[in-house]
């Protein structure tokens, strides 16, 4: 028994590892992508494609969260049976939001209208990439992702080898971006070995999961909202030299970023197995997985925030003077996210969507409140600092939360479960 509880301890860090670098293919190819677009393009033009790659970020977050998201809260073989009818949601949502944003684009003048037509045209393949890659997190077979995720960085990277003339217009960078995402769909679409749904089972679906895909899509809303207007609220109040500051800090901290959030879904499958088969020790999970992710992180983070002089400005050129004060402040929210983030798993793995979106209804103009008068009456290191604040008191919000639910679902017959089951638990994580 003993041995058995190393070999799927080691294969559950095994399969935490395919995660987080998952997470990291997938940022390293918008990276690149950013990379070579601020190399290529004018400033103005710079501009707009931030603009574009925001829109695409709203649109794929939106599908994800009727599709990908909703996968991750059914088990592997529900997960692996619907995996085919989720391709069609959000191919059906790609499409609408690609017939928008040309509408859109028509209406515009200027880049950000030329930038936003290869998106319209591409954004069924990208809903469709993206979804592919939770199908895999959903079903266990972490390599569908990794395929179409390593793909899009390869295109990525072949494209701008090609095409990385000066003279190249938005238009172009754009189309080598989109197009290299639906072109890593396609060619991992085969590996799916999913027949097409019927439109009756496409219809069940849906009817049985309406209530999570509602509650998904606020509760992704409501974190859009949160994180960018920051942005806004710095620009406004503050000035540019603020934006730079808070985007400075943040780029820098992106890789702990992503393994943070590749922390953060991997454990999704694993708290639903958890609340399906050993209830009573769902809460002791929680907070164990907190607590590593939460120490992990902040000394990941506080590493990072003490790098050398010449390496911040490797990464961030003039905008490392504006960025490199607030480090160790921005150091704390990724830590104190993460903690607050698995509360969030834990009672969606319960089916309490609709609690943990009560709990963002609260946080998010508390933050936003905090946030606009720091930058009144304040500087941006005020501003952090109000973020981090409005976070830490989040936590008490997401773990009362947890907890009242926690207590009021668990059955209490499995609350007398022999402690001696800990092992079998154990052997879920494989």
């Amino acid at each position: 028994m003993k041995y058995q509880s190393v070999r799927t301890a080691a294969k559950s860090m095994f399969r935490v590892g395919l995660f987080s670098i998952d997470q990291a293919l997938s940022s390293l190819s918008n990276l690149a992508a950013s990379i070579a677009a601020a190399h290529i393009l004018s400033a103005g033009d710079f501009g707009a494609f931030g603009i574009v790659f925001a829109t695409y970020l709203l649109v794929v977050l939106s599908a994800r969260a009727v599709t990908g998201e909703v996968l991750l809260l059914a088990d592997a073989g529900r997960a692996n049976a619907n995996g085919a009818i989720n391709l069609v949601v959000a191919a059906v949502v790609g499409l609408g939001a690609g017939m928008i944003l040309l509408g859109v684009a028509a209406l515009l003048r200027g880049p950000v209208g030329v930038g936003l037509v290869p998106l319209a045209v591409g954004m069924v393949g990208l809903t469709v990439q993206d979804t592919i890659r939770y199908i895999g997190f959903a079903t266990r077979r972490i390599e569908l992702a990794l395929v179409t995720d390593a793909l899009w960085l390869a295109f990525i990277v072949l494209g701008f080898f090609f095409v990385s003339d000066s003279r190249s217009s938005l238009g172009e960078v754009t189309t080598i971006w989109v197009g290299s995402g639906v072109a890593a769909a396609f060619c991992t679409l085969p590996l799916l070995r999913t027949a097409r749904p019927r439109w009756s089972a496409i219809a069940a679906w849906l009817c049985e999961q309406k209530n999570a895909m509602r509650n998904l899509l606020f509760d992704r809303g409501l974190v859009s909202v949160s994180q960018q207007s920051i942005i806004y609220v710095v620009a406004l109040f503050i000035g540019l030299e603020g934006n730079a500051a808070y985007r400075g800090a943040q780029i820098v901290m992106a890789p702990i970023n992503v393994l943070s959030v590749g922390l953060v879904t991997a454990v999704v499958p694993y708290l639903v197995r958890v609340w399906g088969r050993r209830p009573a020790t769902l809460k002791k999970e929680a907070i164990r997985i907190a607590a590593i992710s939460g120490f992990g992180l902040l000394g990941l983070t506080q590493l990072v925030a003490n790098m050398p002089d010449w390496l911040g400005r490797a990464i961030l050129a003039e905008s490392w003077t504006y960025g490199q004060p607030v480090l160790h402040v921005m150091a704390m929210i990724i830590p104190l996210q993460a903690v607050n983030f698995t509360a969030a798993n834990a009672m969606r793995a319960m089916g309490r969507t609709g609690a943990a979106l009560a709990v963002r209804f609260v946080s998010v103009p508390m933050t936003l409140l905090a946030v606009v008068a720091a930058a009144y009456w304040g500087d941006i290191g005020a501003v952090i600092w109000a973020q981090v604040g409005t976070t830490a008191a989040a936590m008490l919000l997401w773990w009362s939360a947890f907890s009242r639910t926690y207590r009021h679902d668990c059955p209490p017959s499995a609350n007398k479960a022999d402690a001696a089951e800990q092992p079998e638990l154990n052997a879920d994580l494989s």
